[in-house]
């Protein structure tokens, strides 16, 4: 096939490739997507747009099956994307169904139904009888999600309906399998067990490898409900087997969390523990935030019966962070909804504008045009007079372009920042609180020693003092950015400034043995808010002494500004620099660019924010030089009196 590929790269061969990936979606997702990609590059040499929308349909189609939603979102929007150039509505409207797929997996279910809705009005417009049974059963799937099982059976009874009557039965095994799940569900154990065999004898009769995997899973999962936990394992383990040969991701994590349900029942901790492991750990790999967050529960029991309450607490925590992360996952969901309401609205607006503007244009140039018939000279004024008014609108156009495009540089940068800031605060405020909880909460039920109390509340202590750190620079953010902090600048001798502020921190330089330095700066008078300079002055130097070694050298100097009138003050260290990476990013994301000290000393992130937002009240910048292993210096320039 790859030979083949490079010396036939013609529309027949890409459509060969396209067939084939898609008919091994169930069995084999792996070869779906190595197919779907060299049907996809070729395609795209050959300009071949038919063959890259079938190509991103088969890679949305792939991901999904291996888990990675995020790409099967990305690929199944270009389909559409083309699709929709090509004005191919059938095709729109089976990926807009299979879109909902991943949509689901990941929680954002009004994604997922405002997709089938489209789809399904599509589909009944252009005849497609086995698009609409795909819809009904994807709409069934959102309301099983949502626990409303009588809505799910009627939607998954009339899309099994639909498909056996278009003489379709490849899809028959997976609906009475969920068919089966909600009887179970309603304790109706008759039912369930009739539609999970009649599923699982389907599935077979037509070799369809990840059906048969669904149906011995769910049959695992019916005897484990009833007890009988020796044939729920028999079960569960040849799924397991057919699972592995089919490379399935998201079927095999429910998988071992049924193992380890079982082997829970069976009193078995270790092989409990084992399977939970495996689970969180593909989970973590999948981004799959539910199955995290249940794989993480189990083992911080586990580690808790087992009498390792470090371990226990280490799963809680992990347990807690991927609860936060898909709640977090569901507000960005709303957001992006929210921003595309907000995008439909801005484009309407700039719609009527230009149609206002082509509309004067036009009666513009009606009116020249009357006026020309008449007075040749009124013409000649009225046209220069046109192209001075042309002339004055475009370039109060462009500067109201220019204007609106610097506003939106601002406030993407402003909400990048507090996105950050707010993740900042949501671990670094959250986390020590919960700490502390856990180990009051083993304080209380008698469970540690004195030793454990001894080396928790240690640990508590220094994560709580962070916290005060954190605190302490958050709110002066805050009042900073509430405006509530106005210049009030004086002349003073900024000797006088320098001297006091370094002996504040002369007793941490002299634990590092740093040597804390002054030159160029007497005589020097500056006009400045005092307050602003000092605040500026004393986090720069804090984070020079965080950043040195033992035997270093911060030195505060003046030199020549490059702007009349003003003086250029520098703090320059001899520790261990920044790399090109760092030195990006410090000005713009505060939680990314935390580092630990040369003693392991922690920050908020937000120093170098504060400085920035004091030098702008002085009409400054803050500016960075820095060579990793060989130091670093920041300067601004202030006025001088």
């Amino acid at each position: 096939m790859a030979e083949q590929v490079i010396s036939e790269p013609d529309s027949n061969l890409i459509n060969q490739l396209n067939e084939r990936s898609l008919s091994l979606w169930s069995s084999k997702p792996d070869s779906t997507i190595i197919l779907a990609n060299q049907a996809f590059e070729i395609s795209k040499r050959n300009l071949y747009k038919a063959g890259e929308m079938r190509a991103l349909g088969n890679l949305g189609i792939g991901y999904y099956e291996k888990g990675d939603y995020n790409k099967s979102i990305k690929s199944y929007n270009i389909a559409i994307a083309i699709a929709d150039s090509l004005n191919d509505k059938s095709y729109i409207a089976r990926m807009l169904s299979n879109l909902s797929m991943p949509y689901l997996a990941l929680g954002a279910h009004n994604e997922a139904l405002k997709n089938l809705y489209k789809s399904l009005a599509l589909a009944e417009e252009n005849n497609q009888f086995k698009t609409v049974a795909h819809a009904n059963h994807n709409i069934g799937m959102v309301y099983h999600y949502q626990s409303k099982s009588e809505q799910a059976i009627q939607y998954y009874q009339k899309s099994l309906n639909i498909y056996e009557a278009a003489g379709d039965t490849t899809r028959s095994t997976f609906i009475l399998g969920n068919m089966a799940h909600l009887y179970l569900k309603k304790k109706n154990f008759e039912k369930a067990k009739a539609l999970y065999v009649q599923s699982l004898m389907l599935a077979e009769k037509q070799q369809n490898k990840k059906g048969v995997g669904n149906a011995l899973q769910s049959l695992g999962a019916f005897y484990l409900e009833q007890g009988n936990i020796k044939e729920a394992l028999s079960y569960l383990f040849k799924s397991k087997k057919i699972f592995h040969e089919t490379g399935e991701g998201t079927e095999y994590l429910r998988l071992l969390d049924n193992l380890v349900a079982c082997y829970l029942v069976l009193g078995d901790r270790t092989a409990a523990s084992n399977y939970a492991n495996e689970n969180y750990k593909l989970a973590s790999k999948q981004q799959q935030f539910y199955y995290m967050n249940t794989a993480a529960e189990q083992l911080s029991k586990l580690y808790e019966e087992s009498g390792d309450y470090y371990a226990a607490l280490d799963y809680f925590k992990k347990a807690t962070l991927a609860s936060d992360s898909l709640n977090s996952r569901q507000n960005k969901d709303a957001l992006v909804r929210m921003e595309e309401k907000y995008r439909y609205q801005e484009d309407q607006k700039q719609a009527i504008f230009v149609h206002d503007m082509q509309l004067k244009r036009k009666n513009l140039v009606i009116y020249s045009a009357v006026v020309l018939i008449f007075v040749l000279i009124v013409i000649a004024l009225l046209f220069a007079s046109n192209i001075r008014q042309k002339r004055r609108i475009n370039k109060i156009l462009k500067e109201t372009n220019d204007f609106f495009e610097e506003q939106n540089t601002i406030l993407e940068t402003s909400n990048h920042f507090k996105e950050q800031l707010l993740s900042l605060v949501a671990h670094d405020v959250r986390h020590p609180i919960a700490s502390l909880q856990n180990v009051l909460y083993l304080f209380e039920n008698k469970h540690l020693s004195s030793r454990d109390i001894q080396q928790l509340m240690s640990s508590c202590h220094h994560e709580l003092s962070k916290l005060i750190l954190l605190l302490d620079d958050l709110l002066l953010w805050v009042k900073l950015q509430l405006n509530y902090t106005l210049s009030q600048k004086i002349h003073f001798r900024l000797e006088d400034l320098l001297h006091p502020l370094l002996e504040i921190y002369r007793r941490k330089a002299d634990d590092k043995k740093i040597q804390l330095k002054i030159e160029n700066a007497s005589d020097i008078i500056i006009n400045a808010d005092m307050e602003a300079i000092s605040t500026v002055i004393r986090n720069l130097v804090h984070n020079a002494i965080k950043f040195s070694n033992l035997g270093d050298t911060i030195c505060i100097y003046t030199s020549p500004a490059t702007t009349n009138g003003r003086i250029r003050i520098c703090i320059q260290d001899t520790g261990i620099g920044m790399s090109e990476e760092i030195l990006e990013d410090i000005f713009t994301v505060p939680s990314e660019i935390r580092r630990s000290g040369t003693n392991h000393e922690n920050g908020s992130g937000l120093g170098i924010q504060i400085c920035m937002h004091y030098l702008q009240l002085e009409n400054s910048k803050l500016m960075v030089e820095s060579q990793q292993g060989k130091g670093t210096t920041f300067w601004f320039e202030i006025d001088l009196a």
